[in-house]
């Protein structure tokens, strides 16, 4: 990987990858979520339009206010690495910052260099602890070997100037199943999981779907590396899939039985999708993932279990 940037000073330096996962073991009362996914566009925006850095700060303090130590950013476009990472700070939180691309690795090869250096001016700024992980690509198209290959050359080249940042992919927990000498050769396995999309889970069934059935099958498939589930959540309204209803009660009951599932295996980072609705999304489905707003968790949800 070619990038002309300067070795790091040790004080930003993680040395010890289990020192970023020790953080996920701790007792968080009442919400045993991680964190949250966020999107970099604006809630309720009918056209994708970026999400200020006040936006980004009011996120970032509901997160904390619910119970949550992390936000997961997508993308770095719309300048979010800075102002998510800002608004973080902010609030005593951290951020698990994902690279995003379309197509092949091949064709964007430059974007995926160039965003690399952005995040080591981050680390430099905000300071590596701020940070949970680096991600590249979420649930690329791509071929999975190409993804393999630059996750390692990214790793290789973070470690070359001194930067620890566990550094991975994340794709859907099938493809990760389905791929593992692909999928589980990061510091760490991202996947996505949303038990609606299975269409045989109801609604109070989603944490049960994610640890009885997604888990044991990443850990069979990638032993022995921590796991991440870096998107997991339930929409509140749009068509049916299957057995699975989308509605706000549907909602509900699927981020409470995700909460109590997770406080069972304190190992596992699960991380809540999605904070606001994206309304500019395709369909109902997929505009309504959102929660803040929608779904009480301190004072509801996180005293369920």
């Amino acid at each position: 990987m070619q990038l002309s940037l300067p070795l790091l000073h040790s004080h930003i330096v993680t040395s010890v990858l289990l020192v970023v996962f020790s953080t996920i073991t701790q007792t968080r009362a009442g919400n045993y979520f991680h964190g949250v996914t966020a999107a970099n566009s604006a809630p309720n925006s009918d056209a994708y339009r970026c999400r200020s850095q006040e936006e980004w700060n009011n996120l970032a303090n509901t997160a904390k206010s619910n119970g949550f130590s992390s936000i997961r950013i997508l993308g770095f476009d719309c300048n979010a690495l800075d102002f998510a990472s800002s608004a973080a700070a902010g609030a005593g939180i951290s951020v698990l910052a994902g690279i995003y691309f379309s197509g092949s690795v091949a064709d964007s090869m430059t974007q995926i260099n160039n965003e690399v250096g952005m995040f080591v001016e981050a680390l430099g700024k905000y300071g590596a602890d701020r940070y949970n992980g680096l991600t590249i690509g979420n649930e690329a198209t791509g071929d999975p070997g190409q993804i393999a290959a630059k996750v390692a050359d990214v790793r290789g080249y973070l470690r070359s100037i001194g930067v620890g940042t566990p550094v991975s992919t994340v794709h859907t927990w099938v493809a990760v199943r389905d791929n593992p000498q692909a999928f589980c050769i990061g510091d760490f396995v991202g996947a996505n999981a949303h038990a609606f999309f299975d269409q045989n889970v109801v609604s109070n069934g989603a944490g049960g779907f994610v640890y009885d059935i997604v888990i044991p099958s990443l850990r069979t498939a990638c032993p022995g590396k921590p796991i991440m589930i870096t998107e997991s959540g339930w929409p509140s309204r749009g068509a049916a899939m299957g057995r699975a209803q989308a509605s706000p009660d549907d909602q509900y009951e699927a981020m409470k039985s995700l909460n109590c599932a997770a406080k069972g295996d304190s190992s596992i980072a699960v991380y809540a999708f999605e904070a606001d609705d994206q309304v500019w999304k395709g369909n109902d489905n997929e505009r309504s993932f959102g929660l803040f707003g929608k779904v009480r968790f301190e004072g509801d949800i996180n005293n369920a279990c």
